[in-house]
């Protein structure tokens, strides 16, 4: 008892001191405070961390957390999924959650980047190794927020410092606090022959009677495994990894990750921003209308940092677009401007 108790006090101690961190800049990023911001359609980029320098994969070092969200409930972007309706309890600096799949996605679109696969996750997590823990292999529940430290509720972001990996700028709470979405189908899903809708032989059977996919499966045999998922609708479980403050630390290290209907919302799930560099500079592309200053000096923070700049020419130059072909003043302008100066 008196183990536990001491580890809840040192642990929202941490909370504390990252609270009044946050409240007065970014505790982790420095230079000009507009570039610093977390705030707007590109503030996300200012915890972009490259994870995995061959794949040019980016995350988010954060969960995103209940202030990302509520910013986002007050845009166009999230009034179109009803993030309004997702419930923001306590602190700003805990990780949201209590969204469906439906609305990670629209809110990872609106910063850029989009949900992840587990394989990504994995990626991430071990770091191209075959340990279960950012950590290591040994499960140790003072560096997360898992049921093993009992804490029982959230705890602000970035709080479990030697949870992450020891070498680089690596993601936070990887493991515990949220549980976050995934857009992997597990694949027992795929064994369901059960009457529910959204089972996987039911919704064979409706894309067979698509006239299009009909052809397709009375050619081939088959019908995409994708295209019976979309079928399947929000009824279709995803993985959703990582563990929550609820969960034992050994189900990860067992890979017994919890699934969750699509359209299912649960507090202890929440959402983290991936995206590679190809995808990120097709996204930036696509933004109509002109940057302000403080965008501007975003996207310049995020071009220079580490490899940055030498991930996202490389993916440039794998699909290149002209400078010309991008509105003057735009996002995509902007950002192309930044990778190809300098060395």
């Amino acid at each position: 008892m008196l183990r536990r108790r001491c580890a809840r006090f040192a642990v929202s101690a941490a909370a504390l001191l990252l609270t009044a961190a946050c409240s007065q800049g970014s505790p982790v990023s420095a230079g000009p405070d507009t570039a610093s911001l977390r705030t707007g359609r590109f503030g996300a980029l200012r915890d972009l961390v490259l994870a995995d320098r061959a794949e040019g994969l980016f995350v988010d070092r954060f969960e995103s957390t209940q202030r990302d969200w509520a910013e986002f409930a007050a845009t166009e972007a999230g009034a179109a999924v009803r993030a309004g309706e997702v419930a923001l309890v306590g602190r700003m600096s805990l990780p949201v959650g209590g969204m469906s799949l439906q609305q990670a996605r629209a809110f990872a679109r609106w910063r850029c980047g989009r949900v992840p696969s587990e394989r990504e996750w994995l990626r991430v997590t071990r770091g191209g190794g075959n340990a279960p823990f950012p950590w290591g292999s040994k499960e140790d529940a003072t560096r997360a927020n898992t049921g093993d430290l009992a804490l029982g509720e959230r705890m602000p972001v970035g709080t479990f410092e030697s949870g992450r990996r020891a070498v680089g700028d690596a993601p936070y709470d990887l493991i515990g606090n949220v549980r976050e979405w995934t857009e992997s189908v597990p694949l027992e899903w795929c064994q369901d022959d059960s009457p529910d809708p959204s089972s996987f032989s039911r919704s064979v059977r409706r894309a067979r009677r698509q006239p299009c996919l009909g052809q397709w499966a009375d050619r081939f045999g088959m019908v995409p495994a994708g295209v019976v998922a979309v079928i399947g609708g929000d009824g279709v479980p995803r993985r959703c990894v990582g563990a929550d403050f609820e969960t034992q630390m050994r189900f990860v290290r067992q890979r017994q990750n919890d699934t969750q209907a699509a359209g299912e919302r649960r507090m202890r799930t929440g959402v983290r921003v991936y995206t590679t560099a190809g995808e990120l500079l097709a996204r930036i592309a696509g933004i109509p209308g002109r940057v302000e200053r403080a965008e501007q000096l975003q996207l310049q923070a995020f071009v220079g940092r580490q490899e940055h700049r030498a991930v996202l020419r490389d993916a440039y130059e794998r699909a290149p677009f002209s400078v010309e072909e991008l509105a003057s003043g735009s996002a995509g302008a902007a950002l192309l401007a930044e990778v190809l100066r300098g060395p």
